[in-house]
């Protein structure tokens, strides 16, 4: 028998599978993003997102939390889902009306007519979220995230080839307005030809009470994710304008990209395995705080550059990040996640708020605060869950965030010298290595580290005759 070490390992496919969805989602919209932000420009897309954040929060509110009733069922029959299809029709309709109606008060309160005329363009998210509610509760009860994955690129390859057409030919926000509503609708479209189960429009008050019965915590902060990313971008633009707006929608999704590729991987292991495979963001978040500018000079033009330093705070706010998730894969109590979920999403809301009148900088300063504090209140939590386990972990955790901290001085040190003599690729692999290097010197081996045996080419096997001892 003979074993070949070029074999390929049958797990790295399953390994990959966790990042194609984050990759593809914010590949897809960084490139679109590239060919549109010189055209549109900062203000141009802080009108886009100063009407789209509050539309999105409520459509949010509206579709995940059903979508989440749907998923706490414990048995889900036509019934329930005709009921549901028809409930979230009505809601969504009501909800884009209310949303129409007081056009005419955001336009003198604001004192835009274009942002008044784009806001009521995108009243028609919350029917579009609504249709999809029922389709995709039954595809996430079937664990097929395929078909979500695939309606999710061919929303996002539609509606970014009309925004890119649109914009080339001078429709500024229009463009992005058209993105996102034709995005919504083939995503829609795509979905409704995926589940397996035949969805009619019949109600009935008996699976209506059902599902209501169905909303509880986790119902109710399925919308945290949108409260945290949408929020901060209303208060901003209420508060500093479009243009401030588009800046801190640029630093937040490079920073929200750049956490859902890095802690994209499951990481429910087993315990003395979870705090090592948190401590795995260290580098990169320090790595692509220190070297945004450099990777993304040739990128942008001046007038994005003021999005620069707050995208390089937030960045770093992958690390609490990856604690918080680490307390969340190996936490026994599900009925205690949706309260932090509530009060991260609730609590980050409103420190922005005191935080928004110093500026972008100050804002990011205080999203990044509130998670290093969530991040504090979780270790205790964890060290419970862990047990016996934290103490055997605790001295790798160490050496990995002081192998961290020094890779950071160094970098944040050299990333401006270096990146004014250096051309920015040769400046990104020379601070790379160093920063690299530097944390590898001060981490040291995992003590529990198991070193990789060296595979034979071969197996040879002698077999002594039956009479070789006669």
């Amino acid at each position: 028998m003979i074993e070949s070490p070029i074999d390929p390992a049958r797990h790295a496919v399953a390994a990959l599978r966790p990042y194609v969805a984050p990759v593809l989602r914010h590949a897809g919209w960084f490139g679109c993003f590239l060919v549109l932000a010189p055209v549109i420009g900062p203000r141009g897309y802080g009108l886009f997102m100063l009407a789209l954040s509050g539309i999105a929060i409520a459509e949010a509110c509206l579709a995940e939390t059903a979508s989440q009733a749907l998923l706490n069922l414990a048995a889900v029959d036509e019934r329930h889902l005709s009921t549901a299809l028809v409930t979230m029709i009505a809601a969504g309709a009501a909800a884009s009306l209310v949303l129409y109606a007081t056009t005419g008060a955001l336009g003198l309160t604001l004192d835009g007519p274009t942002l008044a005329d784009v806001f009521r363009s995108l009243a028609i998210l919350p029917l579009l979220g609504a249709l999809s509610v029922a389709p995709s509760a039954v595809l996430r009860r079937e664990g097929r995230q395929t078909p979500l994955v695939a309606a999710s690129t061919a929303g996002l390859a539609a509606g970014g080839g009309i925004a890119v057409s649109l914009a080339w030919a001078g429709a500024g926000p229009w463009s992005l307005v058209a993105q996102i509503i034709v995005q919504r609708l083939v995503e829609c479209a795509v979905l409704w030809g995926m589940p397996s189960k035949r969805i009619g429009i019949v109600w009935s008050r008996r699976h209506f009470a059902e599902l209501i019965g169905a909303l509880d915590w986790r119902a109710f902060a399925a919308s945290g994710p949108a409260v945290s990313r949408f929020g901060p971008c209303l208060l901003v633009g209420l508060t500093l304008g479009p243009t401030a707006t588009g800046l801190y929608m640029l630093a937040s999704r490079l920073a929200e990209a750049f956490a859902d590729i890095v802690l994209a991987q499951e990481i429910r292991l087993v315990p003395r395995m979870v705090v090592q495979r948190a401590c795995r963001v260290l580098l990169p978040a320090v790595l692509a705080s220190a070297l945004l500018t450099i990777a993304l000079l040739p990128l942008f033009d001046l007038r994005w550059w003021g999005a620069m330093f707050p995208a390089q705070i937030l960045l770093l706010g992958a690390i609490p990040a990856g604690i918080i998730l680490a307390r969340t894969a190996c936490g026994d109590s599900a009925s205690d996640e949706p309260r932090w979920q509530a009060v991260q999403a609730i609590g980050g809301l409103a420190i922005v708020a005191l935080a928004v009148s110093y500026g972008l900088v100050a804002v990011a300063a205080a999203s990044a605060s509130w998670a290093t504090a969530i991040a504090v209140a979780s270790l205790g939590p964890l060290r419970r869950q862990l047990g016996a386990n934290w103490r055997a972990a605790l001295p790798h955790a160490i050496r990995s965030c002081g192998g961290a901290a020094v890779a950071a001085c160094l970098l944040f040190a050299l990333a401006g010298p270096v990146g004014l003599v250096l051309a920015p690729v040769p400046a990104l692999c020379l601070l790379t290595a160093s920063g690299w290097l530097c944390y590898l010197i001060i981490r040291g081996e995992p003590a529990n580290a198991e070193r990789p045996r060296m595979p034979f080419a071969g197996k040879i096997v002698a077999v002594a005759p039956a009479d070789a001892g006669r």
